[in-house]
Order: structure tokens, then C-alpha cells, then sequence
């Protein structure tokens, strides 16, 4: 076992658990509810999903490689990652535009995903 790359699956699971469940209730069903028209509306919410599905993915992916201990599969836990920490770096950045210090109490998305990048590139070299 590979406990780092197992751990990273493990967060990214319970992030992808976060997403699903809590992301309803705080950004979805407000943004849901909003005036904005129906194709942006269906287009972000098609968004909200393919990130649900990509989150479930990569963390089954790295618990599994990690469980395993696939070293046949370091390239692609390098390349998740990888996506994982840009991921971060995208909520701080646009966090950044809209709150300046307060990001990171604001959008505190970075706070999980940073871990999962950073535990499975530990693993991965």
C-alpha cells in the first residue's frame, strides 16, 4: 500500500462527498433559484456535475492505486495531481479578484484540493 496516494484518494473522496451533498445547499439550489436564464442556468449546473463525476473518478482512481500500490500508474497519479493542485490555485485566484484576503475564508474549495494533489505527488515520486 501507498499510503500517500491511498490517503489523497481518501480526501478526494470525501471532497468529492462535500461537493455532492453540500454543494447543494449553499451554491446550487441558490444559484438555481436565481433570474439568470435558463442556458446559462443549465450550462453551469452541467458543470456542477461533470465536477462531481471527475472529483468521484479521481479519488476512486488514487485510493485504489494507492490501496494497490500501482506503480504501473504513477503517471497518472502525477497527472491528477497535478490537475488537483491547479485546481487550488484556481479558487485562490478567483477568490482573489473577488475577495482579496478573504478568499480564504470565502472560497475555502483550495483547502481540499490542495491536500490531494500534494499527497499524491509525495506518493508518486
Amino acid at each position: 500500500m501507498n499510503t500517500w496516494i491511498f490517503a489523497a484518494g481518501v480526501i478526494g473522496l470525501f471532497t468529492s462527498l462535500v461537493h455532492i451533498f453540500a454543494g447543494q445547499v449553499d451554491p446550487v439550489r441558490p444559484f438555481l433559484k436565481s433570474d439568470l436564464p435558463d442556458i446559462p442556468k443549465a450550462t453551469l449546473l452541467g458543470c456542477w456535475h461533470m465536477v462531481s463525476a471527475i472529483l468521484v473518478i479521481a479519488g476512486t482512481s488514487l485510493a485504489y492505486i494507492g490501496w494497490f500500490n500501482l506503480d504501473s500508474l504513477q503517471n497518472l497519479v502525477v497527472a491528477i495531481s497535478i490537475s488537483f493542485i491547479i485546481f487550488s490555485l484556481v479558487f485562490i485566484t478567483v477568490g482573489w479578484y473577488f475577495f482579496k484576503f478573504q478568499t480564504f475564508i470565502k472560497l475555502p474549495q483550495w483547502i481540499l484540493l490542495l491536500p490531494i494533489g500534494v499527497l499524491g505527488l509525495v506518493g508518486a515520486i
